[in-house]
């Protein structure tokens, strides 16, 4: 069986269907925070669909529907598994949690964590880890701890002194609950694929369009189906997936908020695709080397080998992920499977081995559980299967150019 990887295209809904699909995401939160006690439920109980996991903990229901309560209940379960997953790890790092990790103030500079010593502590204990993403999620909670101890002069000896219920202030909502995009409950989705002639030029081109219902409480919070929507195009990233033989997964709908307060509707189309092969690193050319930071998250540059007894020698300049370096508050960053330290390359000189953009390679990134938040805009969670079994594993890739 060829190996596929999961890809998300984020759609903006049409303006006529902004509002409706604002109010389905509002009854999420009250779920987390009914479970929040029972955390540890999810921490031993990591088998099934998550859904079916909240149900049997659930005490009260939010009346939406069947399947609108399997979707809610599968979100929230997702965010209880990922905050249990943290928990566990919290338990791991509270050995290190010490004055240690935190420099006095001097002068008119306040305290503040010492990043050499918490990597430090916490490679020591990685030592027997070789999985970099067990040395970044004891980074960062072990960074979210000494926040804590800034803000309070204390560090927390439970996970629940430390994280507060996981609400979200963005609201999300997976529809892998639902019966797919044919049969669902909660939503309707078709995607048309056209092929034509351009008369000017006389090429073949293909064009893909995509047709949303929802079923949305109305201005009165009486639960009732839309309207399609018209056709709302498709990039033409989605459209060359879908040449490829990209099978389409449960969606998921979200929020945007601008600084301004003002919210967006979009539609995140998931699309299992394809992988894509890559040769050895001895035979590349070109490749993208990035690093870890302390001031800058993460610094990537493109490196090029000009003679085979020699390394590779950097032709670009940096760029600079600037966030505030590793950091507790910041984003947990994942570089999918690639250890730390390590050239990621996602070009090839060799012809017809360019991956996405011929121009200059791209850095997948994903950024993963925020701290003291529940999903973030960019991020990678176990999603299960819908109810159709289609599998719902909803990767975001966004690209540095």
């Amino acid at each position: 069986m060829a190996k596929t990887q999961t890809l998300s295209f984020p759609i903006r809904l049409p303006d006529a269907m902004q509002a409706e699909a604002l109010r389905m995401l509002s009854a999420i939160n009250q779920m987390i925070t009914d479970l929040w006690p029972d955390l540890d439920l999810f921490a031993a109980e990591r088998t099934g669909i998550a859904w079916k996991q909240v149900e049997k903990h659930l005490l009260r229901r939010s009346g939406h529907g069947s399947r609108q309560e399997r979707c809610e209940m599968e979100q929230a379960g997702r965010i209880l598994r990922a905050q249990a997953t943290r928990k566990q790890v919290f338990q791991t790092i509270l050995p290190l949690l010490s004055e240690g990790l935190i420099r006095p103030a001097e002068g008119k500079r306040p305290a503040r964590k010492d990043y050499q010593a918490i990597k430090a502590q916490v490679r020591v204990l990685g030592a027997s880890m070789e999985d970099a993403d067990s040395f970044m999620a004891m980074t960062n909670v072990v960074e979210q701890a000494c926040n804590v101890y800034l803000q309070t002069g204390v560090f927390p000896t439970t996970y629940e002194d430390m994280q507060p219920v996981p609400v979200q202030e963005v609201g999300q909502l997976t529809f892998a609950g639902d019966d797919g995009m044919q049969a669902g409950q909660t939503y309707r989705a078709r995607v048309h694929v056209a092929h034509f002639c351009e008369v000017t030029t006389r090429t073949e081109q293909t064009r893909a369009t995509l047709g949303l219902k929802l079923r949305a409480p109305d201005q009165t919070g009486m639960w009732v189906w839309g309207e399609w929507s018209h056709e709302i195009p498709l990039p033409e990233t989605v459209v060359h997936c879908l040449a490829q033989g990209a099978q389409t997964q449960a969606p998921t709908l979200r929020e945007l908020r601008s600084e301004d307060g003002s919210r967006v509707a979009v539609l995140d189309l998931i699309l299992e695709v394809p992988a894509v092969y890559v040769s050895p690193l001895e035979q590349e050319q070109r490749v993208l080397g990035w690093d870890w930071g302390v001031r800058s998250l993460i610094t990537v540059s493109v490196l090029e080998k000009r003679d085979q007894d020699k390394p590779y020698h950097q032709v670009s300049r940096p760029v600079f992920l600037d966030t505030g370096g590793i950091d507790g508050r910041q984003a947990r960053l994942l570089i999918a499977s690639k250890p730390v330290g390590t050239a990621m390359f996602c070009w090839s000189s060799t012809p017809g081995r360019c991956m996405l953009n011929s121009r200059f390679p791209c850095l997948p990134i994903a950024l993963v559980g925020k701290s003291g938040s529940a999903h973030t805009k960019h991020a990678s969670k176990p999603a299960g299967k819908s109810m159709n079994g289609g599998i719902a594993n909803s990767r975001t890739w966004p690209l540095i150019c």
